[in-house]
């Protein structure tokens, strides 16, 4: 900008836009249409830049993601069955557009063991990969009509992912379960997340928001405390969440 509006010594004696444009273009390696497409959102950002200020409600001064492309979420909800304090399965079902043209596989990652189904009424086949130190990742890979050969997902179009998680057959008796969460790569408008409750029930539930691992709450208070429902059943519900921290339930047995 400062080439273009000849605000810097290269161009501060040069009367013309155009050749103002020319010398920008040379400097950066691109021709003076190209210059002139960028003149408008060049002048947006320094016009936000000189109005943000570090007061409440002010402009955003950092760069932020802005949700445009990838994947958008439309609905993300997730039900965990808890039986006698043991993981029995989890069910969880993706409703997204895809915004990034012709996209192959999505990808979601989990931090514990199980063997993951897709839906035998839906469009998907799995894929699962260890990640060192990280868990694992469950690649879904998406089928034809036939569900016969994989193809891949199409712009601009809405996909069902449904599929359920169960223990590993090694005949290993899972452990007590007390967290429930999900963070999200990409953002959702519209997130669930449900455990229900078979045979013995926890003593307290409580929820959390936008947490890192560090920062979920160890106990419930009158602000965040959560009630089953007459099916044993508690849940979440939240709106545009964001992709990146924890939401979810946790609950202690013992009072």
């Amino acid at each position: 900008m400062l080439d273009v509006f000849a605000l810097s010594p290269d161009t501060q004696d040069v009367p013309e836009l155009l050749q103002r444009r020319e010398i920008h273009g040379d400097k950066i390696g691109r021709k003076v249409d190209t210059v002139r497409t960028r003149e408008a959102a060049a002048l947006k950002a320094l016009h936000s830049r000189l109005v943000s200020g570090r007061y409440a409600q002010a402009p955003l001064v950092l760069d932020v993601p802005e949700m445009h492309g990838g994947i958008i979420y439309e609905e993300t909800s997730t039900l965990i069955v808890v039986e006698n304090r043991r993981w029995q399965a989890t069910y969880e079902h993706y409703r997204f557009a895809n915004m990034a043209g012709e996209l192959g596989y999505v990808t979601i990652g989990r931090s514990y063991p199980g063997v993951v189904t897709p839906s035998n009424k839906g469009d998907f086949k799995v894929n699962t990969r260890p990640v060192d130190g990280a868990g694992w990742n469950d690649h879904f890979w998406h089928l034809n009509t036939a569900r016969t050969v994989i193809e891949p997902m199409q712009d601009r179009t809405r996909y069902d992912l449904r599929f359920r998680i169960t223990p590993p057959e090694d005949g290993s008796e899972p452990e007590p379960v007390t967290l429930a969460s999900r963070a999200l790569h990409h953002r959702s408008l519209l997130f669930t997340i449900r455990v229900g409750f078979i045979g013995e029930r926890p003593a307290s539930i409580w929820k959390f928001e936008g947490a890192s691992p560090f920062t979920r709450p160890h106990a419930a208070n009158e602000y965040n405390r959560v009630q089953l429902d007459a099916r044993g059943t508690a849940t979440l519900t939240l709106r545009d969440v964001h992709g990146g921290l924890f939401n979810g339930l946790a609950w202690s047995w013992d009072t």
